[in-house]
């Protein structure tokens, strides 16, 4: 935005006294839109002025367009957690049905989840959620078969702190050692439990 500021005022932009502040991108576009038409080359110039400020415009209204999407999925997913039904949303998404609302709330999902060449779908949204869901329920799975070693590992633990005079000790050792005493009492959740397994 500042560049384009730069560029207006470099292209004699007649109401560059007017132009937003930078922290306002949507009052910056309107501004640079209404006065692209009177933009000049200067002549000492190496920068094409007016290309360079259309080719900035275009990407800012693409990053506009990105935030607006991820905000209205925002307010959509804060409405539904609230319990707002699905034909309260038709209207400020543009359909005229609860399926369509849904369905556009499933687009801007996929639009926010989607890989580079993944099409903007509802069935690209459920792929990424369904896979997420799987994500999850593995890593909740890992944690429990790292939680059910906790006690085996706790009392090995203990055994080591309390032979730890007797044993040669070389740094990494002294080291695990001492993650072990500051660690070992400490071991109130079960994610803690179980990193403390594979630690």
């Amino acid at each position: 935005m500042n560049r384009l500021r730069e560029l207006h005022e470099l292209g004699g932009d007649p109401a560059l006294e007017r132009f937003p502040a930078s922290e306002v991108l949507y009052l910056v576009l309107e501004h640079a839109q209404t006065w692209a038409g009177k933009l000049k080359q200067p002549k000492e110039s190496l920068v094409n002025v007016v290309s360079e400020a259309a080719v900035l415009r275009a990407k800012l209204w693409q990053y506009l367009r990105e935030q607006a999407d991820a905000g209205q999925l925002k307010a959509i997913e804060d409405g539904r957690a609230a319990g707002v039904p699905w034909n309260h949303f038709a209207e400020a998404l543009c359909v005229t049905s609860k399926q369509g609302a849904y369905q556009e709330a499933r687009r801007l999902k996929a639009e926010q989840v989607r890989e580079p060449g993944e099409r903007r779908t509802s069935e690209v949204a459920r792929e990424h959620q369904d896979r997420a869901v799987a994500e999850e329920r593995a890593e909740r799975a890992l944690l429990l078969v790292q939680e059910r070693r906790f006690p085996i590992a706790r009392q090995i633990g203990r055994l080591l702190l309390e032979d730890r005079d007797g044993i040669v000790l070389d740094s990494w050792a002294a080291y695990w050692l001492g993650e072990i005493t500051e660690t070992i009492d400490d071991r109130d959740g079960l994610a803690k439990r179980a990193r403390f397994t594979v630690g």
